[in-house]
């Protein structure tokens, strides 16, 4: 199995930027919690401290397709540096707002901007991915070896963010992710052999990759995919505290990861038959229906265990989810098309982790699941209407999925 692995790095510098694309993304799994701490840890509060986390993740959300757009255009090495360096400009402002006690609506501003700045470092790596690994099966692999990785920094990030800020100074979590954005950024950008072409200059604009069929219904079900992950997320702590456990948060919440990282591993080391839509939906069925496990939990050891059996349907999911966006839009959108994925992940991601935490307060840990329940539904809906969709005849006027 480990084989199937090694496997996709005998392509030239693929080892280097997957490397590179694990440092710069780190952070996309320490600011959203180290901006809650940033508030929480100050005033004990955690309106505010909500608000500001939402802000970031959304406008991340909103501006991952704006720039993969240009990076399809003109390049990822030309496109880079500039948004890092807005990126971490706003990190820095926040932080030194922050360090001035300045008003807390004083930091919404420069927090969007860093949201926006701040590239859709997956969609890079897995658009060079696409490029050294074109019609091979070893594609499928390095999609699975990202999505594992993925995993990683959302167990791994939240961690340090919290050992941070409670131990240390929240201020400096923030700094930490800048710095790994901007030593990422350098190290990516100056691998140009691996870097996908940009869309010629001279050429006539494509249209937005939104606009190929599937795309918008893919983009929508990823917003669903988002409000489960952080719904379940927010649920599962709320479990925790509500039964006198909060200590346990962070380990039921790492189940759910693990889960995740161990289907995804096993699924990459599989050579698969069937085709990328097949799959998709299939995958987006069997998601749909495990979240009901959540219903099952008395306690917090068996909250754990529906955690570990309820991640184990993200990661495949997620895998042949970017692979079929590579089928979807042309290799000039690609970029752009798996950025769509990611904005709707992170906008659905958002919206549910602030309506959920009210239910769970209002309501309970277990009427609060329900946002996770339904929202895998939602996925699975999605998902048979978009097999209807793409499977049906094409207009001669309508863009075509690539390969389709």
């Amino acid at each position: 199995m480990l084989q199937t692995y090694r496997s996709v790095f005998r392509a030239p510098g693929t080892a280097a930027f997957c490397a590179a694309g694990f440092v710069m993304r780190m952070p996309i799994a320490i600011y959203p919690i180290g901006l809650v701490l940033l508030i929480s840890t100050r005033t004990g509060h955690y309106g505010f401290a909500g608000l500001l986390s939402g802000t970031y993740v959304v406008v991340n959300g909103i501006g991952n397709p704006i720039l993969a757009r240009l990076v399809d255009r003109y390049g990822q090495s030309r496109i880079l540096l500039p948004a890092s360096a807005v990126h971490v400009a706003g990190i820095a402002v926040v932080c030194l707002l922050a360090k001035l006690h300045s008003p807390q609506w004083t930091l919404l501003i420069p927090t969007a901007v860093a949201g926006f700045g701040l590239l859709a470092v997956g969609s890079l790596i897995r658009a060079r991915w696409s490029l050294a690994l074109a019609d091979r099966p070893e594609l499928s692999t390095a999609y699975s070896l990202e999505s594992i990785l993925d995993e990683v920094i959302f167990t791994v990030g939240p961690l340090i963010a919290t050992v941070i800020a409670t131990q240390v100074n929240a201020i400096l979590g923030l700094l930490l992710g800048a710095a790994l954005v901007t030593t990422g950024a350098v190290w990516l950008q100056r691998q140009r052999a691996t870097e996908p072409p940009p869309h010629p200059t001279d050429a006539p604009r494509h249209r937005s990759a939104v606009r190929y069929r599937g795309m918008v219904l893919m983009t929508v079900a990823a917003g669903f995919m988002g409000a489960v992950f952080s719904s379940a997320e927010v649920t599962m702590i709320a479990f925790c505290g509500q039964h006198h456990h909060t200590g346990a948060a962070g380990l039921v919440v790492a189940c759910l990861a693990f889960g995740s990282g161990v289907s995804g591993f096993v699924y990459g080391a599989r050579r698969w038959q069937a085709s990328l839509l097949r799959r998709f939906v299939s995958q987006a069925l069997i998601f749909a229906a495990l979240p009901v496990l959540f219903l099952a939990a008395v306690d917090i050891p068996v909250l754990a265990v529906c955690g570990f059996v309820v991640g184990m349907g993200i990661a495949p999911m997620l895998i042949t989810a970017f692979g079929l966006i590579a089928e979807i839009v042309p290799s000039m959108a690609l970029t752009e098309g798996m950025a769509w994925l990611t904005t709707g992940l992170s906008i659905g991601y958002g919206l549910a982790s602030a309506a959920v935490g009210r239910i769970a307060d209002a309501h309970g840990a277990r009427v609060a699941f329900s946002v996770t329940i339904g929202s895998g539904v939602l996925v699975g809906v999605l998902a048979i209407a978009l097999l209807r969709r793409i499977a049906r005849p094409v207009a001669e006027s309508e863009p075509v999925a690539v390969g389709s």
